[in-house]
């Protein structure tokens, strides 16, 4: 049904729309309790297809996704918030065919440890055949549907910003997009003592700063040594000065990380950050890092990495611009320049990849795929480490509704996330089990024993039970205080918009109010991990290869972390800690399995499903292989045809 009344709505002008949804919507409410559950199911599905199209069309703005350092950009650790979804490893949708088929692995099978001695870092071909470029300059537009924040990642807490800056810098480690083994970048290798406790990385010779200046290892201390300093405002403190005890100097190309407590996954969880210079950023306090001129672009001349683009200019709101650097370490690439475009939404991103004015898109809607069959457009759908969720503020200070774990709970089991997922995203997601992404070796979710499938019953019993009372406007209240609140997601996201106008619809049948907002998504990131001012909150999030997720869920997350929403459970901290220690997998997994389960019990956040993220490559561009692990892992390979 949904199907069809979206293609009816596509016909409405948007101030016709505006009416008819709002007068139907309110009619919907009143009569609600009224209908039979077949028929209110119905009358939800209208609304979304409604409502939620009409805030597109009317006032689509940019959007994001967050990441622990980010979704494909920064080559290997981090993770973030993200915006228009997620992509992965390459694996094509039907109706969809691959830009680029890839040879794949498996991923490793055992982490390595200190007995293996000095490990070599690897091919960076990934085991992939390129093809010989044909022709050396021009000119990819890649379509955003967010603009950055920041060209300094240090402090880059989003998906745009982080894939911008992955034509610039690079980091120690890598991630093969296709086995999730760590390979090295600006690391030629490592090893570790046998409690991995202590890593030593060897460095690259070579390798120069785009302004010609040579990379040391002093340039790895000056950048862990300000992502772990909390007037930096990195997004990473906390993470980072959990693990690490102190970052030392051993000599130009080796530098040894002493850690406070053994870390399995240091290469994939640590080694990942992009690296920034010191002679640049070495002597620049701490506090001033994220409004330098090296940071918001003003001073091209501090915007300073070791990788195949060197930054050109950022028109805010507009694009952002890098040009080849021709002394890359790794040989230069062979574009001239690389622009990324700012479009308001999917829609728009998907008609201007039509239309020729966009080469590359990675946040094309389900609903758009179709249109590219037998076009000159390769469409791949692609699995990737994230999912989209939504968190609750549960900071103690605000005495808010999302203190009581009842409401919690209740307000997953009333979402019909099958139905979301297929009706709205169009069969590219899978209903989350669990906080695992199934990319990740970690998934187990026969393991999980809380899996919130779709229960109204249930969610009434858990409010009826907490003491949540309907009054007579059908919203429910307990001890003067109503069951109401502001739920925010990034403007111009049109699946995350559709989900808030669900999620509106689902909780109000149970006595629940919810106000959407939008927002730019900036100005949203600002919100949940700066200003903490807001009640609940809708966005994705991409994680890096290895499955902790304390900067998220652990108690120290909340000040230079991304546990938004100030939830603590020491329980949860040890096991946690205890997975990140522990050598053998299949125990790390149970380990895994335990924090999820006692995560997913105290409901601080509710993962709503694993997305995939179509992507469009126009066939003018060639070796692309379309990866939410690292999109850009051979971007100076890139090349497109003579126009």
């Amino acid at each position: 049904m949904l199907s069809r009344v979206l293609r009816s709505w596509n016909a409405m002008s948007c101030a016709r729309g505006v009416c008819h949804a709002i007068r139907y919507f309110i009619r919907w409410r009143s009569d609600l309790r009224l209908m039979p559950r077949w028929l209110r199911y119905a009358g939800l599905l209208m609304v979304i297809a409604l409502v939620m199209p009409l805030i597109v069309a009317c006032g689509g703005s940019s959007e994001a996704t967050a990441t622990k350092g980010t979704t494909a950009t920064e080559p290997a650790a981090a993770s973030s918030p993200t915006e228009s979804g997620t992509t992965g490893t390459a694996t094509g949708a039907e109706p969809t065919k691959a830009a680029e088929t890839p040879s794949t692995g498996s991923p490793v099978s055992s982490p390595p440890t200190g007995s293996a001695g000095r490990v070599e870092g690897g091919d960076l071909t990934f085991g992939q055949t390129l093809k010989p470029v044909d022709n050396k300059g021009g000119t990819l537009i890649e379509g955003a549907i967010s603009d950055i924040s920041t060209v300094l990642p240090i402090v880059t807490d989003d998906v745009p910003s982080s894939n911008f800056e992955a034509l610039i810098f690079e980091s120690m480690i890598t991630v093969n997009p296709f086995t999730l083994e760590p390979v090295g970048l600006l690391a030629e290798a490592w090893e570790s003592n046998e409690t991995m406790d202590v890593w030593t990385i060897y460095l690259r010779d070579g390798v120069t700063w785009q302004d010609g200046k040579p990379f040391t290892a002093k340039d790895v201390k000056t950048t862990y040594d300000l992502h772990m300093n909390p007037d930096s405002g990195s997004s990473y403190t906390s993470d980072l000065t959990s693990k690490i005890k102190s970052v030392d100097v051993v000599d130009d190309h080796t530098v040894t990380f002493t850690l406070n407590h053994p870390l399995v996954d240091f290469l994939v969880d640590v080694a990942g950050y992009a690296i920034v210079a010191d002679h640049i950023w070495g002597s620049t306090p701490a506090a001033s890092v994220k409004t330098d001129g090296g940071a918001t672009g003003q001073d091209p001349t501090r915007v300073v990495g070791t990788g195949p683009f060197k930054f050109k200019e950022w028109l805010s709101g507009d694009h952002a611009t890098a040009v080849r650097y021709d002394d890359y370490w790794n040989g230069a690439a062979a574009l001239d320049e690389y622009i990324m475009k700012v479009v308001p939404d999917r829609a728009t991103g998907a008609q201007q990849l039509k239309t020729g004015e966009i080469d590359f898109f990675q946040g094309l809607l389900g609903s758009s795929v179709s249109e590219f069959k037998g076009s000159n457009v390769d469409v791949v759908a692609a699995d990737a480490l994230s999912f989209t969720f939504f968190g609750y503020n549960m900071d103690p200070a605000r005495k808010g509704v999302f203190e009581d774990v009842n409401v919690r709970q209740a307000l997953i089991y009333a979402l019909d996330r099958d139905a979301m997922v297929e009706e709205i995203q169009f069969g590219f997601a899978q209903v989350a089990v669990g906080t695992m992404p199934p990319l990740s070796w970690a998934y187990n979710p026969d393991g999980i024993k809380l899996k919130y499938p779709y229960d109204v019953d249930k969610a009434n019993q858990l409010l009826d039970e907490a003491g949540w009372v309907k009054g007579s406007d059908g919203v429910r209240a307990k001890d003067g205080k109503k069951l109401e609140f502001t739920m925010y997601t990034n403007a111009g996201n049109n699946v995350r918009e559709q989900y808030l106008v669900a999620a509106q619809a689902y909780w109000n049948e149970i006595g629940v109010k919810m106000t959407p907002q939008l927002e730019p998504f900036p100005e949203l990131v600002d919100r949940i991990t700066e200003t903490h001012d807001f009640d609940i909150f809708l966005i994705g999030f991409s994680w890096s290869a290895t499955p902790d997720q304390s900067i998220m869920f652990g108690c120290n997350s909340y000040e230079g972390g991304f546990n938004f929403g100030k939830y603590c459970n020491e329980e949860v901290d040890k096991v946690l800690n205890e997975a990140m220690s522990e050598p053998d997998r299949a125990k790390r997994i149970e380990l895994y399995t335990e924090f999820q389960n006692l995560m997913l019990a105290d409901a601080p956040a509710a993962i709503l499903d694993f997305p995939q993220s179509p992507t469009g490559v126009n066939q003018r561009l060639h070796n692309v292989f379309p990866s939410g692990i690292n999109a850009y892992w051979n971007v100076n390979h890139w090349w497109v045809d003579k126009k």
